[in-house]
């Protein structure tokens, strides 16, 4: 019971650093999760207006997962409780990233050529941006957090059958 009430004390002060990394100068309003945050990319034309509770959720699922994982490590995935948490903060992690390849998907211009009327006009070339890039390398980090995940459940199930025999 002392180890559940050590990680309900880590659970609460991640969640505090998390929303003090989100707003670092005001105390807490609740007016502050209706607003937005506008982020502007002038090379391709491209605004964004993102939720400020979307960055306070990818805030905490970043936190949770950083201190988890190097808990869950230095555990050496043996206290079943640590791993349960971490298995949480990686299945957010996942939410987290397929978000951000949904996003950079909607962002991918393709290379290739257009013709617009009338059909004696030049060709409109259109060259790749550079988001592939960063959509690729998304995908990475799931398919690597989903198999995280895998071996993670795996290794939690083994340490818990080897509890009960004990």
């Amino acid at each position: 019971m002392k180890i559940l009430k050590k990680e309900i004390l880590w659970i609460i002060l991640l969640l505090v650093i998390s929303y003090v990394i989100w707003h670092p100068f005001l105390p807490f309003n609740f007016s502050d999760f209706t607003s937005t945050i506008d982020v502007n990319i002038p090379r391709y034309d491209t605004y964004f207006v993102i939720g400020s509770v979307n960055i306070l959720f990818l805030t905490t699922a970043l936190v949770l997962f950083i201190v988890y994982s190097i808990r869950a490590l230095t555990s050496r995935l043996k206290n079943t409780i640590i791993n349960v948490i971490f298995l949480f903060s990686n299945t957010l992690m996942i939410i987290v990233m397929s978000y951000l390849i949904s996003v950079t998907k909607l962002l991918i211009v393709e290379a290739g050529w257009t013709i617009y009327p009338p059909l004696s006009a030049n060709l409109q070339i259109h060259e790749d941006n550079g988001v592939k890039n960063i959509y690729y390398t998304c995908v990475g980090i799931q398919i690597s957090l989903v198999i995280i995940l895998i071996l993670v459940i795996a290794k939690t199930i083994f340490n818990f059958k080897k509890l009960r025999k004990v």
